[in-house]
């Protein structure tokens, strides 16, 4: 039995520091509480950019956005040469945990939508960028590539993952289960409403575990940011209570809930997980395997009939 936990908080938005101190007081929670593995949701360092629509970000060459982005390149972190990175994979080797979570990444001018994989030795043995940022996500995020799309080996399984709405992408789930991948982690920026129907699907097309983990944001997360570094906050509807409402979940490969989605409020979901109810449930349908036919699925059919 391995016990895994998605952590659900919301951030100290466009602030990464801030927000990896939050965060790295949870991952030591989940720890006490003997979990193997900790994930957290998209792009919570330092924050998913929720903007975008209600401030109208399209508009060219307007400086509101411009300034707005620029703060969130600012916070984004470069994988190269970043001391938060650095933090995390001395907290990773400290406790012996593998992490995996969504952070904005920078290279050069352009941010990407990336998520992390830190194994128990403190080495960062994957990033994945997101492929393809969704609508008006593309305001802010570069497209990724496939360098990330890969599992990678816990506990003597393979585990992966993919953010948000790449999930719903069936090329980019067949290139994990052509893995033989075992436990999904899929982050989301937060929304019950998708992650309680597509953590169903994932569980049942895949046989296997899913940890889908969201993040949370709430008013009260950017009332005082100033106009100065977020000059977009005077477009914006401060009523609402919940702008994210998290919905983190995780589904056995039946596709039954371990418990109900954590939903407008932070915390830990955990599971203790059995790989092998994964392996008794491909024995009628295995998409890793004898259900894949990649045989005849990667190669256009040649013959003539």
């Amino acid at each position: 039995m391995v016990r895994v936990a998605g952590i659900q908080i919301a951030p100290t938005f466009l602030d990464s520091k801030k927000t990896w101190e939050k965060l790295s007081d949870y991952i030591r929670e989940a720890h006490d509480n003997e979990a193997q593995l900790v994930t957290w949701g998209e792009t919570l360092i330092p924050g998913y950019p929720f903007w975008l629509s209600p401030s109208g970000g399209a508009k060219w060459d307007n400086s509101d956005q411009k300034k707005t982005y620029s703060t969130y390149w600012r916070e984004a972190l470069d994988l190269t040469d970043s001391t938060i990175l650095s933090d995390m994979k001395k907290l990773a080797h400290e406790l012996k945990i593998m992490m995996m979570g969504g952070v904005a990444e920078k290279m050069s001018g352009s941010t990407y939508c990336t998520l992390i994989t830190i194994d128990e030795k403190g080495e960062l043995i994957n990033r994945h960028r997101k492929i393809k940022p969704t609508y008006e996500e593309r305001l802010v995020w570069a497209d990724g590539d496939g360098l990330g799309l890969k599992t990678v080996p816990f506990k003597g399984s393979q585990i992966g993952g993919l953010n948000c709405w790449e999930n719903w992408i069936p090329y980019t789930r067949a290139a994990l289960h052509k893995q033989n991948e075992l436990l999904h982690v899929a982050v989301w920026p937060g929304s019950e409403g998708l992650t309680r129907h597509i953590t169903k699907f994932l569980a049942l097309e895949g046989r296997y575990w899913v940890l889908s983990v969201s993040g949370l944001l709430r008013t009260q997360d950017f009332i005082d940011l100033s106009e100065e570094e977020f000059p977009v906050k005077k477009f914006l509807n401060l009523e609402p209570k919940f702008w994210q409402n998290g919905g983190t979940v995780i589904a056995d490969p039946k596709g039954n809930f371990v418990s109900d989605p954590l939903k407008d409020k932070e915390g830990v979901v955990y599971a203790d997980i059995d790989f092998m109810t994964a392996i008794e449930e491909r024995q009628n349908f295995d998409y890793s395997g004898h259900y894949s036919r990649f045989d005849i699925f990667n190669e256009p059919l040649k013959e003539k009939f």
